[in-house]
């Protein structure tokens, strides 16, 4: 029986590994299958230049990634010009970032990609194979259209199929109408099903009653509804990296100077727990999988060892959507206990309390995503994000002050909010230039699958569109609704953008600041009942001295306190209580938001 080939196509970043590659191989195998992956990815690196190749993989509005394989996939769409003008404040980053040119650019579009193509059609033995399968995340769709073309066009009876989370229904009936190089698309989980596929592929038997499967036949599509949610994943088989490592090694990607060390993908949860509750309403991840399933704890350290050893790595990256609540103390506690040096990222909910932040720092968490989105308790509700700006704000605080670094995005333009909610997260954003500043400000765009674009009447969207650059990218007998991914929407109750303007100017300042070698800091040492505050956030020092019980009242207030709450614990009356808060806000070393105070400094003492 011929293998199985399943292939990684550009544009990706070299560091982060096919998860989809690494779980498909066994998953095949256990089956009886023999598996070849393909991390090609990597070879398309290796031939543009790593520089430029990191460049391009990042996700930009302007879908660089895909739109260089565009030609190769489809010919030439004479676009060029207008697209690098729509698009000018992305190609400035992207030629800084990698050090080029816009011909640079173009020279990958217009020659790179096809040599690419060709190279893998003249060395690769597609003959040696009994399907060929693509895994599609991010951007990697035109290229691989662009290469099942190619094979199709070389091997026209060898099958090939197309998967990964970038279907569901809509994009891949469009993608299987508009091209015959592709046989099959999968939706849904695969994990149960494709093995039965493979088998029914290599038996020439009909898909019918396959769910997950469309395909195309007696010149129509057919269906059969997304697969099955897997539901058991602590029968998942462990991932099988060996084929990246050995890529890795062979395109000499460690000697490029900007190499960065591999980040490997675990998945130990699927679907969001949160989102089975409350969707937000710009989300587009999960939507028919969005059932929550996750590893038990034990299982996952299991995996954290038996990786770890094999490939002598200790960064992991988890590509679930959210932490499972489990994990802070089963999981993180366990890594803590056995004083382990592993490395994590993590996408959270922005509710974990200074303590768990501190135990899941000391069992290595020290990236995570958290989903911060706004400052403004009044905005949050609007995304039915179920949290307030002070949670927020302390989360904030917290992994700044444990070293955990915080990826997160302010984001804007909900029907009902206010003027007012923007001059209050102003307000907040002047106070904190020593914490860590958010990625971007970006409006909310309601990405395919989201509560904005399936309920766009809801949100007050008057029109929904899809993302100006797919019509760079694709043809125009493509029916980019059913396509896209990103879309673009008006909607009729927005503020004014002058209503926003303070903030993007703070933000923008905010992340200069970090960029330089003294960033902004505010910080406190105690004694036994003194604490001195040393304030140099804007570019001007100052110190301050409190003793006793103004001490104790600013201590108390490191969590986020109700003033109810400090007088209890301090015994004070409440006129002492106004007067020493008012002083602490009139200093901006506290803020009051949400009927709360909340002491900014951060502590000088690394064992808080």
């Amino acid at each position: 029986m011929k293998p199985v080939a399943l292939v990684s196509m550009p544009t990706l970043a070299a560091r982060f590994p096919s998860y989809q590659l690494a779980l498909l191989k066994p998953t095949l195998e256990r089956a009886g299958f023999q598996v070849e992956p393909l991390s090609l990815f990597l070879r398309f690196g290796q031939q543009i230049g790593w520089q430029l190749n990191e460049a391009l993989a990042n996700v930009y509005p302007c879908m660089v990634g895909e739109w260089i394989w565009s030609k190769t996939a489809f010919g030439d769409l004479d676009t060029t010009d207008e697209y690098f003008h729509r698009y000018r404040s992305n190609f400035e980053g992207i030629c800084a970032a990698a050090n080029c040119t816009l011909a640079d650019i173009v020279r990958v579009r217009e020659k790179e990609t096809t040599e690419f193509v060709n190279w893998a059609i003249r060395e690769i033995d597609w003959s040696h194979f009994g399907l060929v399968g693509f895994t599609v995340v991010f951007q990697q769709m035109v290229a691989s259209l662009a290469l099942a073309k190619a094979i199709k066009g070389r091997h026209p009876n060898l099958p090939i199929i197309f998967g990964g989370a970038t279907f569901e229904d809509d994009i891949a009936f469009e993608i299987l109408t508009n091209n015959p190089a592709v046989d099959f698309v999968h939706c849904g989980d695969a994990d149960q099903s494709l093995p039965e596929v493979v088998s029914r592929v290599y038996a020439g038997q009909s898909m019918a009653g396959m769910r997950g499967m469309m395909w195309r036949a007696h010149g129509k599509v057919s269906y059969e509804g997304r697969a099955a949610n897997y539901g058991d994943l602590d029968q998942a088989p462990v991932p099988d990296f060996d084929e990246y490592f050995a890529m890795r090694k062979q395109t000499e990607y460690d000697r490029y100077p900007g190499a960065r060390e591999v980040m490997l993908p675990i998945e130990t949860a699927r679907g969001c727990w949160y989102g089975m509750k409350n969707h937000c309403t710009f989300c587009g991840l999960n939507r028919a999988g969005m059932e929550f399933r996750s590893m038990h704890p034990e299982r996952v350290l299991e995996l954290l060892k038996i990786l770890s050893r094999r490939y002598g790595t200790r960064n992991f990256n988890a590509i679930d959507n959210i932490l499972a609540p489990a994990y802070v103390s089963r999981l993180f506690g366990r890594l803590a206990e056995g004083h382990s040096d592993l490395r994590l990222h993590y996408e959270i909910r922005p509710k974990l309390t200074r303590g768990q932040l501190r135990l899941v720092r000391q069992g290595g968490l020290v990236s995570v995503q958290p989903g911060i989105e706004s400052f403004s308790t009044h905005v949050l509700t609007l995304m039915k994000k179920n949290t307030t700006g002070m949670a927020n704000l302390e989360l904030l605080k917290w992994t700044t002050y444990y070293g955990i670094d915080n990826s997160y995005n302010i984001l804007f333009g909900f029907p009902g909010e206010t003027a007012q909610d923007y001059q209050q997260q102003a307000q907040v954003i002047r106070r904190i230039p020593h914490l860590q500043p958010p990625y971007a400000i970006a409006q909310a765009r309601p990405d395919r699958g989201s509560p904005m674009f399936e309920q766009p009447a809801e949100h007050s969207i008057t029109a929904l569109r899809p993302a100006d650059c797919y019509r760079y990218i694709y043809p125009p007998d493509y029916n980019l609704r059913r396509v896209s991914y990103f879309f673009e929407h008006d909607i009729d109750v927005a503020l004014p953008q002058d209503g926003y303007h303070e903030c993007f100017d703070l933000v923008a300042n905010w992340k200069q600041q970090w960029k330089t070698r003294h960033r902004p800091y505010l910080c406190y040492l105690k004694t036994w009942e003194s604490i001195s505050i040393h304030d140099d956030r804007n570019g001007v020092r100052q110190s301050y001295r409190f003793d006793d019980q103004a001490a104790a009242l600013y201590e108390l207030c490191a969590d986020a306190q109700h003033k109810e709450h400090l007088r209890t614990e301090l015994g004070c009356n409440e006129t002492w209580l106004d007067k020493a808060l008012q002083q602490f806000l009139d200093k901006d070393l506290m803020i009051f938001m949400d009927d709360k105070y909340l002491s900014l400094a951060l502590p000088d003492n690394p064992h808080y």
